[in-house]
């Protein structure tokens, strides 16, 4: 019994490790297009810029947590800012804003919004934590007494699980398991 027992820790181990090597965090590419009323921006995060038609736009994004400040400025010197707090915000601009000859900051603002948008939509945000749970709840549903002997047997000497703790095991990681597969998606 103690074979298997060392064996199992290790197993486990591995796979712990495995998992979270590959549990990196994927950087997003920091240059990206994103297409918007028939026009093409391409927005770099690293220099803050906002190029469109045949001009660059600098930018600032600062805050957070309900309080956002955004803030342009154009090639001819201009500046626009815009700052939300919830559901409600403010504006303005500086002389020489001309929103007929450049496009206009409130549409750089949706731009760089509906790019945040796809990236928070939640689809496959949990990726790491839905492996690890599909990971864990396969375990214990197909090996609830080793997973038992992990939790609790190695604590007592001679002790058995009970017919409804495995019961109770196996149930968990069927239900880790729906819920790893949720978090994915």
């Amino acid at each position: 019994m103690k074979k298997r027992w060392k064996i199992a820790v290790l197993f486990y181990c591995v796979m712990a490790l495995c998992l979270l090597a590959a549990c990196g965090r994927s950087e997003n590419s920091q240059v990206y297009s994103v297409e918007y009323n028939g026009k093409v921006f391409t927005v770099d995060q690293v220099h803050q810029t906002i190029a469109v038609d045949d001009y660059v736009c600098y930018f600032q994004v600062s805050g957070g947590a309900g309080n956002t400040t955004f803030d342009v400025t154009y090639p001819n010197g201009a500046t626009y800012f815009w700052t939300s707090s919830g559901n409600s915000g403010h504006g303005g601009w500086s002389d020489g804003y001309d929103p007929d000859r450049y496009v206009p900051g409130d549409v750089l603002w949706d731009v760089l919004s509906l790019d945040r948008r796809s990236e928070n939509s939640g689809s496959g945000r949990y990726r790491g934590p839905g492996l690890l749970l599909i990971l864990l709840g396969a375990v214990n549903a197909a090996a609830p007494r080793a997973m038992w002997y992990l939790s609790y047997g190695w604590r007592y000497k001679n002790a058995e699980p009970s017919e409804l703790a495995l019961f109770a095991g196996r149930a968990g990681g069927v239900a880790a398991i729906l819920l790893g597969v949720f978090c994915l998606f």
